[in-house]
């Protein structure tokens, strides 16, 4: 009789989820069915990519429930990630509200942007956006709390959520589960609290069969990681989120509240930024992105830019979603240095060659360089990239894309991305190239190399009518290197149809 009333006792408290046995059961059993090739790993402070190091950065893109309703073309969206803005990590948030309102439509949606970011070669991080305590005190909705984007910090709308999860993506270790986004009250935030929270959504997640790497935050809206090094969740594929606004400074400095957890567990940055506009909450007028940036660098901390939103602040892209912030453009900028970087693999003599290209994006190598600019310097590796197959590994290399940003072609050729060019070139002029013509001839090597107006002579008036142009063409504006190449040939090439 005893054991069946403890038996009993038993069932009651883990339907009521104060109670969760941690299972045995691993994801390992499961292996024949993963889809996906990308086993992404936790082995002490490192993320490993099949048993390799790996830095994972990228933009958040916020909930995707609301790009759909604002009729974004997402799948294009995380091949510009990808390929323009060297991403190898986009975050997918969902909200609350959307989840308890519309179960079946957020799977389907999520389903679409998973397949889409994957697609694409990026790693993806589904983050449950709750700000708030666990059953405890959660950031108001503007809109009311039965609206789409509440906050509501129910744990059991937790545990239903991730459990979901974990059975659609236990097939795929390139997607990572943040349990919860900010863990915030205004009145009392510690580790000792929420840990226990966090444990039980852990062992949800495992008890399906997901050995996905599950990110677990801190206290003080995801800002505060004392307490964790001493006592953390025990568990392996474990890594730990950050959430950093030039006003978390005011309440602790960055290394206090780190506690050293980066030298035992990877750290994920999931959430930072900032805004240039005095009238905006995020509004920074210090050297807040130097500081972020060579901190991240330091720490070696894995992140994730908010927000990839025209108005979701602080945003990476200006109203209309075409445009970069300056914020957009720094991030941009950080992710091509850093691919670079992550190209060389490490060779002595390819570092430096690195060095040399992260420099030239930086600063410039003459007066022409020097007053293109930033984005177009990355744009010019990029384009050389794309005709090459490659990065610059050599000298010779590091002289072609002196050459392209000069508006000369390099010394090095591709047929296949010349061939692409004249075939671009019919499309726009209606009849095929004369590469005996200069005009023509320039057109295609613009096209295929990326070759750049000299700063002196650009003219942003013909620029405007070259995107019309574009436009007319291809039924869409300009977003990619490639499609920037066109207008570029578009509007200086001087062919004719």
């Amino acid at each position: 009789m005893k054991k069946v009333s403890l038996i009993i006792i038993g069932a009651v408290l883990v339907a009521a989820g104060l109670m969760y046995a941690r299972p045995a059961l691993r994801a390992g059993w499961l292996d024949f069915f993963y889809t996906s090739k990308d086993e992404l790993t936790v082995s002490g402070n490192k993320i490993l990519l099949n048993k390799e190091a790996v830095l994972l950065a990228g933009v958040a893109v916020g909930d995707p429930h609301s790009r759909v309703g604002y009729d974004r073309s997402t799948i294009k969206d995380y091949e510009t990630i990808k390929k323009d803005w060297r991403a190898n990590t986009v975050r997918l948030s969902v909200h609350p509200g959307v989840f308890k309102r519309d179960r079946d439509g957020i799977k389907k949606i999520m389903e679409d942007e998973v397949k889409a970011a994957r697609d694409q070669g990026l790693y993806v991080i589904i983050d449950w956006h709750v700000i708030g305590m666990p059953n405890g005190w959660f950031k108001p909705c503007p809109y009311g709390e039965d609206h789409y984007y509440s906050y509501d910090s129910n744990f059991n709308t937790a545990k239903e959520f991730w459990e979901m999860i974990a059975v659609k993506y236990r097939g795929d270790r390139g997607v990572l589960f943040e349990l919860w986004n900010e863990p915030a009250d205004p009145e009392t935030n510690e580790w000792k609290n929420l840990k226990p929270y966090m444990e039980r959504l852990y062992d949800i997640i495992r008890s399906q069969g997901a050995d996905n790497i599950i990110i677990v935050p801190g206290v003080w809206w995801a800002y505060d990681l004392r307490g964790i090094k001493d006592s953390p969740v025990k568990g392996d594929n474990i890594a730990y989120s950050w959430h950093n606004y030039e006003a978390n400074s005011r309440y602790l400095s960055w290394t206090k509240v780190f506690n050293d957890l980066n030298k035992v567990y990877p750290i994920i940055l999931t959430e930072w930024g900032y805004e240039t506009d005095p009238t905006s909450n995020y509004y920074v007028k210090s050297d807040y992105p130097g500081k972020i940036k060579q901190f991240i660098i330091d720490k070696g901390l894995h992140f994730t830019a908010w927000c990839w939103h025209d108005s979701w602040q602080p945003r990476l892209l200006n109203s209309g979603w075409e445009s970069l912030t300056d914020y957009g453009k720094f991030v941009k900028n950080f992710l091509t240095e850093l691919d670079i970087k992550r190209q060389s693999g490490g060779n002595n003599n390819q570092t430096k060659i690195s060095d040399q290209v992260n420099d030239f994006i930086k600063n410039g190598v003459d007066a022409n360089s020097v007053k293109l600019g930033e984005g177009e310097r990355a744009a010019v590796v990029y384009s050389f990239k794309k005709a090459f197959g490659r990065f610059p590994e050599s000298q010779a290399d590091l002289a072609d894309i002196y050459k392209i940003a000069g508006g000369r072609a390099p010394a090095q050729k591709n047929l296949e991305i010349e061939t692409w060019a004249m075939t671009e070139f019919n499309k726009i002029y209606l009849r095929p190239a004369k590469l005996s013509d200069s005009h023509d001839y320039m057109a295609v090597m613009v096209m295929a190399y990326g070759l750049r107006q000299r700063a002196v002579n650009r003219n942003l008036y013909s620029e405007a009518q070259g995107i019309k142009i574009f436009k007319a063409i291809y039924k869409k504006l300009p977003k990619t290197t490639e499609e920037w190449n066109i207008v570029q040939a578009i509007t200086y090439s001087g062919a004719k149809r």
